[in-house]
């Protein structure tokens, strides 16, 4: 992409750590034996960083050439746990790298409990109505 040099406008596309703890998380919750995302444990850098929040469900680290990502989750009782942890890492590094372009070079994944499957909503029934 050439530079640009009409201007103060920059090309190049910032996207916040927020923004990729959100679409970590959503692909995270998706896969199945995941109950809910867990609570993350309370560490150093939340302590001490002002506005760093420890009650968030994903941690992001980003650098200027790769994104690090440390997912917290509860299983489905029963779940083999390397194959939804291994099913995790893979979600969330596909979402992260379709909806950014940017590389995703590790996705650790914690399991802090052990939940209930989630109960799926239930969608009132339209009234049908045949006409003839």
């Amino acid at each position: 992409m050439p530079a640009n040099t009409n201007g103060n406008f920059s090309t190049e596309c910032v996207i916040s750590e927020e923004v990729l703890a959100t679409i970590a998380a959503n692909a995270a919750k998706d896969v199945e034996g995941v109950a809910a995302l867990g609570n993350r444990p309370a560490d150093l850098y939340t302590t001490f960083k002002i506005g760093a929040d420890a009650s968030k469900k994903v941690a992001v680290t980003m650098t200027d050439y790769d994104i690090r990502v440390h997912v917290y989750v509860d299983l489905v009782t029963g779940a083999k746990i390397q194959e939804v942890c291994r099913n995790v890492q893979t979600a969330v590094k596909e979402a992260i790298q379709n909806m950014t372009g940017r590389v995703v070079t590790r996705v650790d994944v914690s399991v802090t409990g052990i939940g209930n499957a989630p109960v799926p909503e239930e969608k009132p029934e339209l009234p049908v109505s045949l006409e003839p």
